[in-house]
């Protein structure tokens, strides 16, 4: 397994500090775009030179001249820029290339990459997406790296917890913490348990804890999804079914009750059944006693039922959506799992272990930029644990060494109003009046801080009563009043 000194030397070989002395070259027929991608690429205080020509650019590399990063117009009056990549690859293997271009198609992006440019940027394009391109080679170049440093530990996938080797549960949070307590005591109890909480919160890890720490953790774990099947598979595939019971019935079959005798079955979103099943399951949970589908004897079974669902069953109870004496059956005990943003201390090392999950596989260590771990936890993760998993994930494999703001999902990075500013302009022959590039970007700002005047004023540097009238003159108030927060 990779030591973390080597892993620290492989994060240092990936993250090397931007080469001062070499210039980016900007190649593209089109003055304005080339002068538009310096500017953006000199806010990184990198050198730049600029061709507007094929044959400029190849004298360039013929006369010796070095480069830190090439950006490249595909189509340019003297030839092909692609093919001009494969050139300057095969003489440079690791020199970072970006095709640029308003001609593209995706056989063209395909081609490109597969010849190993960076990346392939469609115009127009934003000043913000050609940085995050430069970031991709060049992590330390960005704000969010330089300003915030780093995070945590590196990350290579040798990070130890806990519970290595049985059910990994992240409990640094207060309500976590209790709730990790409340496993301990549950799991020694005979009772069925109900397991509620939002979609993504982890409920069928909490229902595997239970397990792992009770005296049926010898036996079987099974879960099933009940709002996936219909009446007729459902009952089949918990109580089993004899040859003949149905169209498809060939073989007398265990369902898996039978098979997790002596374990724990999960039953996932247990409020999606119907009444009929409903009544069914009661009757086993109370008699312990089973009937396979098609046949009328009963077998004698010994299972623990944990019951989950992302809804307030006690509602849908109200609502004679759900049967009261199931419920109360099933709620022996009871667990709640909160949201991610009710629990904010368990983001950051959530992140962490889920990385380390993900370097495991891709052996490419990672470290955590200061300002992405920030956006991370400010925001406020709709689908909760699941959805943090899935961003942690793309990023430490979008990264180049460091996870920067720029490699998360596009959901995270509106976080970031330094990089909102920017509009699509490069590359686009649309020119816009200045109140109109005003109006854009004060709206977007709104949007970002969900209407918040008070919050949009002070980054706009603009009083609130200027902030207020504009919006009413516009019609943003009715426009985006569902999607705005009141003050």
């Amino acid at each position: 397994m990779t030591s973390v000194a080597t892993a620290a030397a492989s994060v240092e070989s990936l993250i090397a500090d931007y080469p001062e002395h070499l210039p980016v070259l900007v190649v593209d027929d089109d003055a304005d775009v080339r002068s538009s991608i310096s500017r953006c690429l000199r806010r990184c205080k990198v050198k730049v030179v600029e061709s507007g020509t094929l044959s400029d650019a190849r004298r360039r590399f013929r006369s010796g001249e070095e480069f830190s990063f090439v950006f490249l117009d595909r189509r340019l009056d003297d030839g092909d820029g692609v093919e001009f990549a494969e050139e300057i690859l095969e003489d440079y293997p690791n020199l970072p290339v970006a095709i640029i271009t308003a001609n593209g198609s995706g056989a063209n992006a395909e081609k490109a990459i597969e010849a190993g440019a960076l990346a392939y940027l469609p115009k127009p394009f934003t000043p913000a997406e050609i940085r995050r391109v430069l970031f991709r080679r060049y992590p330390r170049l960005s704000e969010s790296f330089r300003d915030g440093e780093l995070a945590g530990p590196i990350i290579d996938g040798s990070l130890q917890y806990e519970d290595e080797g049985g059910v990994t549960l992240i409990a640094v949070s207060p309500q976590m913490i209790k709730l990790r307590l409340e496993i301990l005591e549950i799991a020694k109890m005979t009772r069925c348990v109900l397991v509620s909480g939002a979609s993504g919160t982890g409920k069928e890890l909490v229902a595997r804890k239970i397990h792992e720490k009770s005296e049926r953790a010898a036996f079987r774990f099974s879960a099933i999804n009940c709002g996936a099947m219909n009446i007729q598979l459902i009952e089949s595939t918990l109580f089993g079914h004899v040859k003949g019971a149905f169209t498809g019935a060939v073989n007398d079959r265990k369902g898996i009750f039978e098979e997790a005798n002596g374990g724990t079955v999960l039953l996932d979103e247990v409020t999606e059944t119907s009444e009929e099943f409903q009544i069914k399951l009661l009757r086993v949970l109370q008699e312990e006693r089973l009937s396979r589908v098609g046949s009328n004897r009963e077998i004698a079974v010994n299972v623990r039922v944990v019951a989950a669902s992302n809804r307030n069953v006690s509602e849908q109870v109200r609502a004679g959506k759900f049967r009261e004496d199931l419920y109360f059956r099933l709620k022996g005990s009871e667990i709640v799992v909160p949201a991610l943003r009710d629990r904010r201390e368990d983001i950051e090392p959530l992140a962490y272990y889920f990385a380390n999950l993900t370097v495991k596989e891709t052996k490419k260590p990672v470290q955590f930029s200061r300002a992405a771990v920030t956006a991370l936890q400010t925001y406020e993760w709709p689908g909760n644990v699941r959805e943090l998993q899935s961003a942690v994930d793309l990023a430490a494999q979008r990264c180049n060494g460091i996870v920067l703001v720029s490699d998360l999902p596009k959901d995270l990075n509106a976080w970031d109003l330094k990089a909102a500013d920017e509009m699509a302009v490069i590359g686009h022959a649309k020119l816009r009046s200045l109140e109109e590039a005003s109006n854009d970007h004060i709206l977007l700002v709104l949007r970002m801080c969900q209407g918040n005047k008070s919050k949009a004023a002070r980054i706009l540097n603009i009083a609130r009563s200027t902030l207020i009238e504009r919006s009413q003159e516009r019609g943003w108030d009715v426009q985006f009043a569902d999607e705005w927060e009141t003050e």
